[in-house]
């Protein structure tokens, strides 16, 4: 049975009042005779207790209460690598996180969040309209919240430099003598994703080809992402990059490499020396697949802790530069799965 303020009280034999004013950090317990205030603390320890984060917003401004809303983004190690900047930077400043997934329609996940008294909501999510309802009830509530991995120009948003990133992908691939290249990305149709981080990425690889190879045209090639599982259609994949010469591939993510990389494989090809294979995330699977895959390596936690921190300092009315669609900087990690080539005279 949880420990209350009543149980501290009677152990002690101070007052209910007092004993509430210390756990709750209240101005008035200064008041109190420092060993007075000692003694509640230390039995509040022995016994264990516990604040009730609810029951303590009660008469503030704010909870101590932060909200991680996020939708099926991605794989699970970016949104729990996101989770633990998160965390991280939330238990540093006093905070304690609650996780919701988007799915609820905007007014029943409000109700939970302001239920909890949420003094802040981080979104991870794909595209700002995913969150354009919740976020102006949000606004009218007068909720700060933000965005990782995600710009958001009305606001905090926090993401990375991906197309910087791609394009330094390219200038790699050019300097260690590959010829021709080629960026592969996932989408249900021929039509350019309108999901952020593609087109970064997307952006990144023209403009990396237009200035690097001016005398190439850039090449994209669109995988279905749902039948990156099926042989048949991987294998065709593959056919088509070696039947164009390709000797450098960029994919838009590690498992989009990691997937390639293990029809090649399969197929009795191998990475680098059939072409150098190059992701995008620095994620684990990018350091246990076989090769190890050379990976542009993004700051997931740093994201978290970034936007966490701004949303708390406008929580807390903290006056500093106000985070607004920061780009952090990515880097290009060189694995086994790129090698040099001979240079063609």
């Amino acid at each position: 049975m949880a420990v209350t303020l009543k149980d501290i009280s009677r152990e002690t034999g101070i007052n209910l009042c007092s004993v509430s004013q210390v756990l709750n950090d209240h101005p008035r317990a200064q008041s109190l005779r420092p060993e007075t205030r000692q003694l509640i603390l230390e039995t509040a320890s022995r016994l264990g207790y516990s604040k009730n984060q609810m029951a303590a917003a009660i008469g503030k401004k704010h909870s101590n209460v932060l909200a991680f809303v996020h939708s099926d983004m991605g794989t699970v190690e970016y949104t729990g690598r996101i989770q633990n900047g998160v965390i991280e930077a939330a238990g540093e400043r006093g905070y304690t996180l609650i996780v919701h997934h988007i799915g609820d329609s905007p007014e029943a996940l409000l109700r939970k969040l302001t239920g909890w008294r949420v003094a802040g909501v981080i979104f991870h999510v794909s595209q700002l309209r995913q969150i354009e309802p919740l976020a102006e009830l949000l606004d009218h509530e007068k909720i700060p919240y933000g965005t990782v991995n995600l710009s958001n120009p009305d606001g905090i948003g926090v993401t990375t430099d991906d197309a910087a990133g791609v394009m330094e992908s390219v200038r790699y691939l050019k300097e260690s003598g590959h010829r021709k290249i080629v960026y592969l990305y996932t989408g249900k149709s021929e039509v350019i994703p309108d999901i952020e981080y593609k087109i970064r990425r997307i952006s990144g690889f023209e403009s990396g080809i237009r200035k690097i190879y001016p005398e190439e045209t850039p090449y994209l090639q669109r995988i279905d992402y749902s039948r990156s599982h099926d042989l048949k259609y991987m294998e065709s994949v593959l056919s088509d990059l070696l039947k164009n010469q390709v000797d450098g591939v960029i994919c838009e993510s590690d498992v989009l490499a990691s997937a390639l990389n293990n029809i090649a494989f399969f197929k009795g090809y191998h990475v680098p020396e059939v072409f150098s294979l190059i992701g995008f995330g620095g994620s684990m699977i990018s350091e246990t697949t076989y090769p190890m895959l050379s990976s542009v390596v993004q700051d997931f936690e740093k994201m978290g802790k970034i936007v966490t921190d701004s949303i708390i300092d406008a929580i807390e009315k903290k006056k500093g530069k106000k985070i607004q669609n920061q780009l952090l900087s990515v880097s290009l990690q060189i694995r086994h799965s790129s090698i040099q080539r001979k240079k063609q005279s």
